[in-house]
C-alpha cells in the first residue's frame, strides 16, 4: 500500500482515539496528532501496521506505566518549583506588562533566551509592530523551545521594550503542572482500558502507542498551553488569540484554553509553513465535540495553500485568509537569478534529528568527492549542529570543503549558494526565490517530504552522493540564460505559495478576525 494512503488509515485510527477519550490531556499526545512532519512514534506505528503480520498488541502494564509516570509526576514537581520561582522573581514586571488590555495575543516560540538585539520574530517578524502602527495593541506570548522554567529565558524576553513580550512560563498557575500530571494518570489508564478492549488489533496498537505516549513530559508542557492560553485571555481581555497552524499537539490545546476564557475570543491558526496532502489535521480535520478541531480564522501562506484546504474545512466554516509569510517582505528586493557557477550547496534540514542526520551524512559523502565545490551545512534554529554532530557518521568539519554556518543570516547564506540540498525545509521555498537549485534527497527510509512536490521542473531528485555529484557538475557548466525558463517557473509557484505580507493582506487578517482598522495614536 501507497505510504500516504497508510498513513490516512493511521490519522482516522487517530482521531478515533480523540473522539473515544474526551480528555484535556488527549490532545497534547503528539502520537494522535497527524501532521508534517510525522513523529517518530507515527513511524514507529506505520512501520508495524505497514508489515504482513498484524502488529501485536503491545499495551503496557499498570506497573511499567506507573513507573512512567511517576518520572512524569517528578518533572511536573520540579516546573512547579521553577514557576514558583519565575512568579516571585518577575511578579511587578509582569504587573506592569498587564496594566493594559491586548486585542491580539500572538504566541509563537524562541529558541532559548533572545540575543538583546534581536527585534523581529522568527515566525511573526515585525506583525506585532505593525498592528501597533494601526492602533491594534497586541502581546507577543513568548515559549521557550527548551521546554525549560528558567529566569534567564524569562529576563532576556522582558528586557524587549519596543512591544509587549512576556515569557509564557510566567502565566502558568502553580497548581497546574501536578494537576495535570494527575489527570495524565487518568487519561493513561483510560487509554489502557481502550487498548485492552479494542476488538481490532490495529487500532489496539494505536491505542497503546497514545496511552505510552500520555505519561511523557512532552505531553505534560503541551497540555499545560490550555492554562496559559486561558489565563493570557482572561488577563489582556483578548478579543484574538494567535496560534500556529502546523498540526501540533500544542496548538489544540491553546484554542481550548483560549475558548475556556471566552468563548467570543476569535481563534486565529497562522499557516506559516509547507503544507503536505497527508497532514490530516490541518487538511481536512475531523469534528471532536469536546474541544475545537479548527481555529476560526486560518491565516494561509497563499492561494496555494489555501486550496488545498478549502475542501477539508467547508464544514466547519472557518475563513481561510490568502495571508502570507512574515519570512518574506515586500521591499527584500525580488528574486535573484540562478548563478551556476557559485558551486555552492546549502544544506537545509528541518529541525528534526533524523532528517538532520540523513541530510548532513548525504553531503558529506558528496563534498568529499567533489572538492571544486563547497557546501554550507546550514541547520534550523530549534536544532543547533552541536546537537546534531555526535549523530553523524563521519566528521564533517575535517573537509575543507565543509563550511558550519552558525552566525551568517540564511539570506547571506543564499547569497553565496548556487544549490539547494534539501528534505522537508519550507526554506527551500526562499532559497529558490534567491536562485538557488533545489535537489531533493529522496531517502525511501523517511516519508516524502518534498515542499516543492508539485514541481515538475526546476527541482532534481537525487538517489545517492554519487547522484549529487554527477548533477551537481552537470549544473554548474550550465549557463546561466539556460536554467531561467525553469527558474522562472519555479518562482511563480513559490509566488503564489509563500506571498509576502503587505497592507492587503493585514487588511483581510483584521477583517476576518473582526478587528476594525484604527488609526494609531500620534503623540
Amino acid at each position: 500500500m501507497d505510504w500516504s494512503l497508510r498513513y490516512a488509515e493511521l490519522s482516522e485510527m487517530m482521531l478515533r482515539v480523540c473522539r473515544l477519550c474526551p480528555r484535556l490531556p488527549v490532545l497534547g499526545i503528539s502520537t494522535l496528532h497527524p501532521r508534517h512532519a510525522p513523529p517518530p512514534a507515527q513511524l514507529q506505528l506505520l512501520r508495524e501496521l505497514g508489515a504482513q503480520t498484524p502488529p501485536r498488541r503491545r499495551v503496557p502494564s499498570l506497573v511499567s506505566l506507573a513507573i512512567r509516570w511517576l518520572r512524569c509526576a517528578v518533572f511536573a514537581s520540579q516546573a512547579t518549583l521553577g514557576i514558583a520561582a519565575l512568579n516571585i522573581r518577575f511578579r511587578s514586571e509582569l504587573k506592569r506588562l498587564s496594566r493594559e488590555p491586548a486585542r491580539v495575543i500572538l504566541r509563537t516560540w524562541r529558541f532559548g533566551p533572545p540575543a538583546p538585539e534581536a527585534s523581529d520574530d522568527f515566525y511573526y517578524g515585525t506583525l506585532p509592530q505593525q498592528l501597533q502602527d494601526r492602533g491594534v495593541s497586541s502581546v507577543l506570548l513568548c515559549g521557550d523551545t527548551r521546554e525549560r522554567f528558567d529566569g534567564a529565558f524569562a529576563n532576556a524576553v522582558l528586557r524587549h521594550r519596543d512591544i509587549r513580550r512576556v515569557p509564557e512560563q510566567l502565566l502558568i498557575p502553580v497548581w497546574a503542572p501536578l494537576a495535570v500530571a494527575w489527570k495524565q494518570w487518568t487519561t493513561a489508564v483510560a487509554l489502557w482500558r481502550l487498548a485492552r478492549q479494542a476488538d481490532e488489533e490495529r487500532f489496539a496498537a494505536v491505542c497503546a502507542a497514545a496511552c505510552a505516549g500520555s505519561v511523557q513530559p512532552i505531553t505534560l508542557c503541551n497540555t499545560l498551553q490550555f492554562y496559559i492560553a486561558r489565563s493570557a485571555v482572561k488577563r489582556w481581555r483578548a478579543r484574538v488569540f494567535v496560534t500556529f497552524y502546523e498540526g501540533q499537539p500544542w496548538e489544540r490545546a491553546a484554542w481550548h484554553g483560549a475558548k475556556a476564557a471566552d468563548p467570543t475570543c476569535v481563534v486565529v491558526g497562522y499557516q506559516h509553513t509547507v503544507l503536505k496532502p497527508f497532514a490530516v489535521s490541518v487538511v481536512s480535520p475531523q469534528r471532536t465535540p469536546w474541544a475545537p478541531a479548527v481555529p476560526d480564522v486560518v491565516l494561509c501562506l497563499g492561494e496555494v495553500t489555501r486550496g488545498m484546504m478549502a475542501e477539508g474545512h467547508a464544514p466547519f466554516g472557518d475563513r481561510l485568509v490568502a495571508f502570507g509569510t512574515c519570512r518574506r517582505t515586500t521591499d527584500d528586493g525580488g528574486p535573484s537569478q540562478p548563478c551556476p557557477d557559485r558551486r555552492t550547496v546549502l544544506v537545509i534540514p528541518e529541525g528534526i534529528l533524523s532528517e538532520a542526520r540523513c541530510l548532513f551524512d548525504f553531503a558529506t559523502k558528496a563534498a568529499a568527492g567533489l572538492r571544486d565545490h563547497r557546501f554550507i551545512f546550514r541547520c534550523h534554529p530549534v536544532l543547533p549542529f552541536a546537537q546534531v554532530r555526535a549523530h553523524l557518521q563521519a566528521a564533517p568539519e575535517r573537509l575543507p570543503n565543509i563550511e558550519i554556518s552558525e552566525d551568517r543570516s540564511f539570506a547571506e547564506d543564499c547569497a553565496r549558494s548556487s544549490v539547494a540540498l534539501y528534505r522537508g525545509s519550507s526554506a527551500v521555498l526562499y532559497a529558490v526565490l534567491q536562485g538557488l537549485k533545489p535537489f531533493y534527497v529522496d531517502d525511501d527510509r523517511f516519508p516524502d517530504a518534498d515542499p516543492l512536490f508539485a514541481l515538475t521542473q526546476w527541482k532534481q531528485p537525487v538517489l545517492s552522493p554519487e547522484g549529487l555529484q554527477d548533477g551537481l557538475r552537470r549544473y554548474a557548466s550550465t549557463p546561466p540564460a539556460e536554467a531561467l525558463d525553469a527558474w522562472r517557473l519555479a518562482t511563480r509557484y513559490v509566488e503564489a505559495y509563500a506571498r509576502p505580507v503587505n497592507d492587503e493582506s493585514l487588511e483581510r487578517f483584521l477583517d476576518a478576525a473582526g478587528l476594525r482598522r484604527q488609526e494609531a495614536c500620534l503623540g
